[in-house]
């Protein structure tokens, strides 16, 4: 199975072209991204996807049009086409609006340590500076649509806008609780621990993004593009080991995770044996912020 950090190389050489929207005044320029870069689409916020579960959530029109004072920037990703690198500066925050992404840390050695799953609605690009460089790189896993902020422009924004600055406090917040989890996880829980711990947390954001009440329900089959190599980066475990404790979760009738798709059997021994701290809930613009 081939790790989708390596697709980049076989990209057709005219994915390297500069985007004709480049030129347009305020856009990205294709050295932000490039591979697989697109033309700029400006776009109405109100037209956007994720409103409603992303930092812009519930925050000042005024506010808004700060942000994106042409309009917001939004452009299409392939997949396997990277995003930022590590090391490299890179000066936009994106929202994601559509597909995955995967954030990871490449050691010296070649090995790939990956920290997190970036799905719709969430921020990323913010794990770095435009003078040190990025901390992680990031590659699109699927076909993606992001919308780009000026990180200069939306730190100055927050300044302004306490809905804003809360929201993105709270989405901060919510990755480092889920950071320290994974720590924890890949610390202290053998493998049928670490890959249940994955899992369960992938199944739970996914079912929180859509609204789904009551926990995990045991039958519902969720997709996702993950293949075994992924599984292995993120928890630690060769794709060899991994293979062998999906088998052994789906032996103990805890879960099925096929081609991509993901069914819980038993939700609530899988859960005990994820050790998966509670979920905090979306705390996205539920503060008494102005």
């Amino acid at each position: 199975m081939r790790d989708e950090a390596d697709m980049s190389a076989n990209m057709p050489a005219d994915a390297l072209d500069r985007p004709s929207g480049a030129a347009h005044s305020g856009a990205i320029a294709s050295n932000h991204f490039p591979n697989g870069a697109t033309p700029v689409r400006w776009l109405s916020c109100g037209q956007c996807p994720v409103q409603d579960v992303s930092v812009c959530r519930r925050v000042d029109r005024r506010d808004i049009d700060r942000l994106f004072p042409h309009g917001a920037r939004t452009s299409a990703r392939k997949a396997g086409v990277p995003l930022f690198h590590q090391g490299e500066p890179f000066d936009h925050i994106l929202i994601v609006q559509s597909g995955w992404a995967v954030i990871y840390k490449l050691f010296e050695d070649g090995r790939r340590q990956i920290i997190r799953f970036a799905m719709p609605g969430d921020l990323i690009g913010f794990e770095g500076s435009g003078d040190s460089g990025m901390a992680y790189s990031a590659d699109a896993i699927t076909d993606m649509t992001v919308c780009a902020i000026k990180r200069a422009v939306f730190y100055r924004v927050c300044a302004e806008s306490p809905r804003l600055a809360m929201n993105f406090a709270s989405m901060v917040t919510r990755e480092a609780l889920a950071a320290w989890n994974h720590v924890g996880a890949l610390g202290q829980q053998a493998a049928l621990g670490r890959v249940a711990n994955l899992l369960l947390d992938l199944h739970r954001r996914i079912t929180s993004q859509r609204e789904i009440d009551g926990g995990p329900q045991a039958g519902t089959v969720l997709h996702l593009p993950l293949s075994q190599i992924h599984i292995a980066d993120a928890t630690g475990l060769t794709p060899v080991h991994v293979c062998r404790t999906l088998k052994q979760l789906k032996a103990e009738r805890l879960l099925e995770f096929r081609k991509g798709d993901l069914v819980l059997l038993d939700p609530g021994r899988l859960a005990r044996i994820a050790q998966l701290d509670p979920d905090p809930g979306p705390n996205i613009g539920t503060s008494a912020a102005a």
